[in-house]
């Protein structure tokens, strides 16, 4: 799957990468933006049945946690010095966090959501960090197209790997907003380790190699809402005292029974007045949150056109509203675009969708014949195109400073569309200025495909710009 995914990412050829989008249709996060109901079923189903398959078996961040996790334990000496050991879970935090990230997202933050789903991250990872890497062993030029999202994808990447060399899968039972959600349902799953304490001679070997730090040898527990089924425990107990089975082992002399509550009970229950007043807060300022996200967005997305350009983003979105709240950020477009024209936003789209794919149209254009980026995103941020509906889909409208433009017609040579005609240059030209045809805009005609900026000569202005439409 690591393999898989990387390559998803990286190759070079897009035949490749579009045989290999189901890897991307497999992750939890992409599959609820996209609305999979069925896939989302089926993934419950299995965590229910087995426990958290998808973060150790499934999930390319799992991965790559693992291999940072055993590079400072490589030999026998030192796996014994940097054993793991039983540490309490962080129940409040990671739940606390979870709610948090969901509840972000749902008031139309999404860039909590894009910054820590695991696949996003990875994503960007590979995109920004190895893809370039790759390309240069083929004789292929680096080149960062954001500044922003290189240094992401750096911290990213020192992080988490920072995290599982000190403590094995810290990140996918703290801050991982997949592995919190799974949690809550494989702590009930049919099939868990179990430990026989028949046979356990407490010698602690299961407890030094679990790297989600989940057995409690004092109790002889396996927390199954943290285990990420590695089965390293199973490998390392030589009296084959713990086990991956549907039952509970019942002791020959049992130690503890259970005393059942009598039901007419009347001890009272005890409030946490923190946790108590920080729900309250919680729920009295989540409808003035909502209402000042709503305001943000019509402000920035949706009001008059500022001073400046509105970013273009990618084609095939029902909305710009839909396709920021879907898009997270993981870069498979910015990675396969062939004229290399999609970059990470870095504050264009606002501080709430930075990572997201826009154009950049003094770098290059959209081809008018690509639709690879609608065919590969797993979100369905951007909706699949046809090459005739890509023909027609506007992302943009060109706009023509006259006072910049020296008339030499290549933006109306170039123009797909024929969108771009020649005519006389106004009466009002101020003395001394420029002289001769000036290009015009039929603004019925024109997507946005930016071939008409890319190739625009003049400097240092361009004549010619591309508008994003809200």
């Amino acid at each position: 799957m690591l393999a898989a995914c990387c390559s998803l990412f990286t190759a070079l050829s897009a035949s490749v990468a579009l045989g290999l989008d189901w890897v991307a249709r497999l992750q939890l996060v992409p599959l609820a933006l996209a609305g999979c109901t069925s896939a989302l079923l089926a993934w419950v189903a299995l965590t229910l049945l087995f426990g958290r398959l998808y973060c150790s078996w499934f999930c390319p961040m799992g991965a790559v946690q693992d291999i940072f996790a055993r590079l400072p334990r490589l030999t026998r000496k030192l796996a014994f010095r940097h054993r793991y050991s039983y540490k309490r879970p962080l129940n409040r935090l990671r739940y606390a966090w979870l709610a948090l990230v969901v509840a972000a997202w749902g008031v139309g933050v999404g860039l909590l959501l894009s910054l820590f789903d695991p696949y996003s991250a990875f994503g960007r990872v590979a995109s920004r960090l190895v893809a370039p890497l790759w390309g240069w062993l083929w004789g292929n030029p680096v080149a960062v197209a954001s500044v922003a999202a290189f240094a992401v994808a750096v911290v990213t990447l020192a992080a988490i790997g920072a995290a599982a060399a000190w403590r094995g899968r810290l990140y996918c039972n703290t801050l991982c907003p997949v592995g919190s959600a799974l949690s809550l349902l494989s702590r009930h799953s049919l099939l868990h380790f179990d430990i026989d304490t028949d046979l356990c001679v407490n010698c602690g070997a299961c407890g030094r190699v679990c790297k989600a730090e989940c057995i409690d040898q004092a109790d002889h527990v396996v927390d199954s809402s943290r285990c990420v089924m590695c089965f390293n425990c199973v490998a390392a107990c030589n009296e084959k005292a713990i086990r991956y089975t549907a039952n509970r082992k019942k002791l020959s002399i049992p130690l503890m029974q259970k005393v059942q509550q009598p039901a007419t009970s009347s001890a009272a229950v005890k409030i946490d007045r923190r946790k108590f007043l920080a729900t309250g807060l919680m729920l009295a300022t989540a409808p003035a949150l909502d209402s000042l996200a709503d305001a943000a967005y019509t402000v920035e997305h949706k009001g008059e056109a500022p001073a400046r350009l509105r970013p273009v983003v990618p084609p095939g979105r029902r909305s710009m509203k839909e396709f920021l709240e879907r898009c997270t950020g993981c870069g498979l477009c910015v990675s396969h675009c062939p004229r290399k024209v999609l970059r990470p936003s870095a504050g264009e789209l606002g501080w709430t969708s930075m990572l997201h794919p826009v154009m950049d149209y003094d770098r290059s254009y959209c081809l008018f014949d690509c639709t690879l980026c609608t065919e590969l995103c797993p979100t369905e941020a951007l909706q699949p195109l046809t090459p005739d509906e890509k023909h027609i889909f506007i992302i943009g409208h060109a706009s023509v400073d006259w006072t910049k433009c020296v008339g030499c017609g290549i933006c109306a040579h170039s123009c797909p569309r024929k969108a771009i005609e020649m005519v006389e240059r106004p009466a009002d030209t101020p003395k001394g200025g420029l002289r001769g045809p000036v290009a015009r805009v039929n603004t019925d005609m024109c997507i946005g495909c930016g071939l008409c900026q890319y190739q625009c000569p003049a400097y240092p202005d361009k004549a010619i710009l591309v508008n994003g439409i809200v």
